[in-house]
């Protein structure tokens, strides 16, 4: 295993912490029926319920576990970059549009050369059902949605898994209608965000980004006001337990039920956890 480490970072006048793993992956030792063939029809997957592959393995699920536990208590919203269209539809749920969002680019190694900012939302839509659709075009908008279980944000890693690289950003904000409304207005308008301005107090920034091919690379960033360095620091020393226990067992999960069965040990959250 690679453990999670996270370096604190002063940026956008908060607190920022960055998970860099390069081409490392948190779990190393895998499940060998993640590169077995799934017959279709056979019921749940590791890919359906926890967006795991050969490609982007057991370290999804991991950095899910992670995202939804340190966000406990904080009313979640996200955006799937590009991809609001397939979120709406594996979500079925209609999102608030803003004019921007987040970008980490997955080619670069170190936390200033990753961190682009605020970005102009736009997300891709197919121009017709067939082969000759001529493409995708551009519609000049991102998506929030509201995620209310971590099968939400398994949801949206569906939708964003798609390409070179994927890129959920989180905005965990105090409960209720106003913050919300804060939250929307600060990501609309022609004005570009300033971080420091769309989250208060205690709340959470995430940025999610996993690479998948050759030259992308994984990272997690979470900002606050707050330090949160030692709540990072607890949980990436129970995921250091968590993994070890899961490594020492994955070659004895007999098929992709018992594989299931133990991935809440592994991720610390049940998939209807709120």
């Amino acid at each position: 295993m690679q453990p999670l480490h996270f370096e604190p970072v002063r940026a956008h006048g908060l607190m920022a912490h960055h998970h860099l793993p390069g081409d490392r992956t948190v779990v190393t030792r895998h499940w060998p029926g993640l590169f077995r063939t799934w017959p279709e029809g056979e019921g749940p997957t590791p890919f359906s319920e926890y967006a795991v592959n050969n490609n982007n393995a057991e370290e999804v699920a991991v950095y899910a576990g992670l995202v939804w536990r340190l966000t406990e208590g904080l009313t979640r919203y996200a955006i799937p970059a590009y991809c609001r269209y397939d979120a709406e539809r594996l979500l079925a749920q209609e999102p608030v549009l803003v004019d921007w969002e987040y970008e980490v680019d997955a080619e670069q190694l170190t936390a200033t050369s990753r961190d682009k900012g605020f970005v102009p939302g736009r997300s891709a839509r197919r121009l017709g059902p067939g082969p000759r659709d001529g493409g995708a075009a551009h519609d000049p908008h991102a998506g929030l949605f509201r995620l209310v279980t971590p099968r939400d944000l398994v949801g949206l890693l569906h939708a964003v898994l798609v390409d070179a690289s994927a890129e959920i950003t989180v905005f965990a904000v105090e409960p209720g209608q106003d913050r919300h409304t804060d939250l929307v207005g600060a990501l609309r308008g022609a004005k570009r965000p300033d971080l420091a301005d769309v989250i208060a107090g205690r709340e959470l920034f995430v940025d999610l980004t996993i690479g998948s091919d050759v030259g992308n690379h994984d990272s997690i960033m979470v900002a606050s006001h707050a330090d949160v360095g030692p709540r990072l620091a607890g949980l990436a020393s129970d995921y250091r337990r968590r993994v070890t226990a899961y490594e020492d067992r994955a070659d004895s999960l007999s098929d992709t039920a018992a594989f299931l069965r133990a991935m809440p040990s592994l991720t610390g959250v049940g998939l209807d956890a709120r």
